[in-house]
């Protein structure tokens, strides 16, 4: 986490973090595309699956009211944006991100407006209520300790019809437990989670809100070491058990629309 915003993976691995437009499975200058989009270690990158599957609610907004409005918080290096674009999705894009570097990244993709000086814990967004079409925290929510006072602050700025898109880590109930009693005890890391989700503490957290999807990804991933992520066949199948099985996984997406 940096600050207000949160870390989507760093692209500073990769050689090259802005790609021309591909098509899924292409290399551009050698190196593999995940999903057409970005420079990964495999086509399919489960670990880049959080944005693939950003894709379908956010279209099914834009095809009921045309130009969107999307706000991203912790928008990094603009990640989300890049796959929305990819699909010719047509949106307007305000980013919340504090570290200049990702900041500066999201300008230069076209981003409308990105705010730094905002904290996501101390700050109300500086939006007026019913502002934004989607509203897209991809591992955000568990650097921050106020959780649901955070959801429902996200949920105020969104529009009825909208869609609330909310992506976090996901761990086993157990690995949950121990990991929030030592986060109790040791207190608070630099850019740390406050909070360590099961699927259980997950449905309580968001028990007053109109959840319509939640969906798992990673119950396995060796995408350095092993090609599994280059086969679609792997990627579909990883996708059918995240949404049967999404406390298995290592994160989720959470899905949830406001009634219009």
């Amino acid at each position: 986490m940096d600050g207000s915003s949160v870390s989507h993976d760093s692209i500073s691995r990769y050689p090259s973090a802005v790609a021309p437009p591909a098509t899924v499975g292409s290399d551009v200058g050698g190196r593999r595309l995940a999903f057409g989009v970005v420079p990964a270690y495999r086509r399919y990158e489960l670990r880049q699956a959080r944005y693939q599957d950003l894709i379908e609610p956010i279209q099914a907004v834009a095809a009921r009211n045309g130009l969107i409005d999307v706000l991203d918080l912790g928008s990094g290096h603009g990640f989300a944006k890049r796959f929305v674009d990819h699909h010719a999705i047509p949106a307007r894009w305000t980013g919340v991100e504090i570290c200049p570097n990702r900041a500066e990244s999201c300008r230069s993709l076209g981003y409308s407006e990105v705010i730094e000086e905002l904290d996501l814990e101390r700050v109300s967004l500086p939006f007026d209520n019913e502002s934004f079409d989607v509203v897209v925290a991809s591992h955000v929510l568990e650097h921050l300790e106020d959780a649901e006072a955070s959801v429902a602050e996200w949920f105020r700025v969104l529009k009825p019809g909208g869609r609330l898109l909310i992506g976090v880590p996901m761990h086993l109930g157990f690995v949950a437990r121990f990991s929030s009693w030592r986060y109790r005890r040791s207190g608070r890391r630099p850019f740390g989670h406050c909070h360590f989700f099961s699927q259980k503490s997950l449905d309580a957290l968001l028990a007053d809100f109109p959840v319509v999807g939640l969906r798992g990804f990673r119950l396995f991933s060796a995408r350095k070491w092993l090609p599994l992520e280059d086969y679609k066949w792997f990627y579909r199948w990883s996708m059918r058990f995240g949404k049967r099985f999404p406390a298995l996984t290592a994160e989720v997406n959470v899905e949830i629309e406001k009634p219009l």
